[in-house]
This record gives structure tokens, C-alpha cells and sequence, in this order.
């Protein structure tokens, strides 16, 4: 009897740790699996996708349960800077211990033997199959010798602006950059007004607290900033071979006319007519010529020639590197509009129809990106 007991008592004891052990240990393959079933580094973008917030998950208490504490906030930016730095030395001992239990750092190598290494989030919720913090991934050639050209690649928008995380993968992967971003949140994750900026007008739809192109306290803002300071350090952002560009997705109703539509963050003015040489310039015209040669109909456009009011005047990345802050400390991206007076062109806005970012016009975004950023060797 007293070893029936002692047996029984043993399998409860086991039943209950099943039950209640942490969730964090639970939810680690779940992301990891990518690495070992993805093949491409699309497919391990399109699989780090599937675990995003979806829209309308979270309330007040889960919203700010997922933000990162001020220490955490340190330590991704920390952690993202870092990843910039890598040469084949790809490992998860260079994580701040701040955030050790929530991201890795691994590396990647697809079927072509390319090798990037990922910082991305570990704790995936078992039930939800969510990312329980959502802040995002990141990208880097695994080797300084793997970077080509000195452009920032992101997608701001998971899901919520079609393909555009393996668009921006790929187009990162066959250009050479030197980054790929991308939120582990869509962009209406929460149902709440960002604090940060609002669109103008009564009629304007509302900018989201999870919307990480309109909110500064979105951790994806401040990756952007950890990159920019990168790039800085490495001796600024020269016009030949280095741009911040971000790939979105627009409605087909929505500015219509225009196939792509680009921007950097100011309206329409004699920034985009006068006769300085600008990178957006000069990769609209590329993509017109690589559009033609693709045979791909449409027309892209700068503000300059086009009635699109997607102008991202708002974009808080855009405000940021516009105003060209010498410190990632010091920026009021919520209240100061970009000048055309000190804009460089450091930051690109891309705003695409369906075929545009499809996997139809990818090779002609990469000969345009090509042709418009010199080559470099990091």
C-alpha cells in the first residue's frame, strides 16, 4: 500500500509539473523551429511572421504587459547595435542577460549558403501561437564580407500590408544590405490612439498605439535608432550607398494611378524638382527603368508628379533620420515635422500596390536597388 502510494504521489507530482511548468520553456521551439524547417530566408521571414500579434489582441493590461520595461528597452536597443557589429561570431552570448529569457541570437544558412544571423523572440504563447512581447527581428549578414550596400531594409506593417516581410526579405538577401527589420506586431494590435502622432482631419483614420511608423514608444523605433546610430559610427549615411528604406503596402483604391509610390517623408516641393542628387531620385528612376525591362506595367512616382497624399509626413523613423540627430537621445519625433532644409534623403518610403510587392516584381526592386546604391564592402 505504501508503495502504491508512493507511486501514485509520483505521478501526481509529474501531472502537475506538466501542467504548470513555465511557459517560457514551453513556447521555445516554437520559433526556433524556423531555423531547422525554412529553407530560404523567405521562408524563415514568412515563418517569423506567422507568430505576430494579431489585430485586436491585446487591452490595456496586455498591451503594456508586452511593452519591454525600461531596462528591457536598453537592452534590445543594446542587443540590435550589437547584432550590426557581427562577423562571423552569430551567438546568443552577445544578448544583454536583461532579455536573455525572451530573444535569441542564431544563425542561419539557406540553401544557396548564404548565412545571416536572426535576433528574434523565443516566447511564443502555446495557446495563442503569439509572440508574447511582439517587439520584432532582426537581420544581418553573418560576415561583414556579405554586405554589399549600406541599405537599412524594413517592413513596418506585418500582415496588415500583404507580403511585405518576405518582399523586404528577399530584397535584403539579393542586394547585399547590410539590415532587415521587421514589428512582431500588426499595426492595430491594439485598439488604442498612439500618444505619439494623429493624421490630420476630422475623416482621418486613427494612427494606432502598436502602429510602429506613428509611435515612438514602439520597440521597432527604437531598432530603427540602434541602426542609425550604427551607421553613424561607421561615418554617416553618404548618399552613393546608404538609405533607410521602408516597404509598405497600399489598398488598390488608394492612390490608384501609382504602381509604386515613393516618398521621404516630406510633401510635395521643390526638394524632389531641384537639381541635387538624391537616392530617391535616383531609384525611382532606376525602377521605372527596371519595371520597363521586367515588362511590369504601372507608373511610379514621386511626390513631385503624383496627386497620392501618402507623403509619410508622420512617419516617426522618417522624422527621426530627416532631422538628422547627431544623438539617439535627443529627438521630439512627435512634434517636429522633417525640413527640406537639412533632409539628406537618408530615408525612403515605399508605398506599393499588390503587384508591386509581389514576388512578380521583386527582381526588378533588386536591379533598381542595385543599379541606384554603389556597392560597398564593410
Amino acid at each position: 500500500m505504501l508503495a502504491f502510494t508512493v507511486l501514485f504521489s509520483g505521478w501526481i507530482s509529474f501531472l502537475l509539473n506538466l501542467l504548470f511548468a513555465p511557459s517560457v520553456q514551453t513556447n521555445l521551439s516554437l520559433s526556433e523551429a524556423c531555423f531547422s524547417t525554412s529553407q530560404t530566408l523567405n521562408g524563415l521571414a514568412e515563418c517569423l511572421e506567422d507568430f505576430t500579434v494579431l489585430k485586436g489582441t491585446y487591452n490595456h493590461f496586455t498591451y503594456l504587459e508586452a511593452q519591454p520595461t525600461v531596462t528591457q528597452r536598453d537592452a534590445w536597443f543594446k542587443a540590435t547595435h550589437t547584432l550590426l557589429y557581427t562577423d562571423n561570431n552569430c551567438t546568443t552570448s552577445i544578448l544583454p542577460s536583461a532579455i536573455q529569457d525572451i530573444y535569441a541570437i542564431d544563425l542561419f544558412t539557406d540553401i544557396s549558403g548564404k548565412s545571416f544571423c536572426v535576433l528574434y523572440e523565443r516566447t511564443v504563447n502555446p495557446c495563442s501561437k503569439l509572440y508574447e512581447k511582439g517587439w520584432g527581428f532582426a537581420m544581418v549578414p553573418a560576415s561583414r564580407a556579405g554586405v554589399s550596400r549600406l541599405i537599412h531594409i524594413s517592413a513596418p506593417h506585418p500582415f496588415f500590408d500583404g507580403e511585405t516581410t518576405v518582399e523586404a526579405a528577399q530584397i535584403f538577401s539579393e542586394t547585399g544590405a547590410k539590415s532587415l527589420l521587421v514589428p512582431g506586431r500588426m499595426r492595430n494590435a491594439f485598439y488604442a490612439p498612439s500618444p505619439c502622432v494623429q493624421p490630420t482631419g476630422s475623416k482621418s483614420s486613427m494612427y494606432y498605439i502598436t502602429d510602429p511608423a506613428h509611435n515612438d514608444q514602439e520597440p521597432f523605433f527604437d531598432a530603427n535608432l540602434a541602426v542609425w546610430d550604427w551607421q553613424n559610427e561607421q561615418g554617416g549615411c553618404p548618399s552613393s550607398s546608404c538609405a533607410f528604406i521602408q516597404f509598405h503596402g497600399k489598398a488598390e483604391k488608394t492612390c490608384s494611378e501609382d504602381t509604386i509610390f515613393l516618398s521621404t517623408g516630406l510633401s510635395r516641393g521643390s526638394w524632389y524638382t531641384d537639381g541635387v542628387d538624391r537616392p530617391i531620385k535616383r531609384l525611382q528612376q532606376k525602377l521605372v527603368h527596371a519595371f520597363h525591362l521586367a515588362n511590369a506595367p504601372g507608373k511610379i512616382s514621386l511626390p513631385s508628379h503624383s496627386r497620392c497624399i501618402l507623403t509619410a509626413t508622420k512617419n516617426v523613423v522618417g522624422r527621426y533620420i530627416n532631422n538628422y540627430p547627431t544623438s539617439s537621445t535627443q529627438y521630439d519625433v512627435c512634434h517636429r515635422s522633417a525640413s527640406p532644409d537639412i533632409t539628406e534623403g537618408a530615408f525612403v518610403h515605399a508605398e506599393q500596390n499588390a503587384f508591386a510587392r509581389s514576388d512578380k516584381a521583386r527582381g526588378a526592386w533588386v536591379r533598381a536597388l542595385n543599379d541606384t546604391f554603389a556597392s560597398i564592402n564593410v
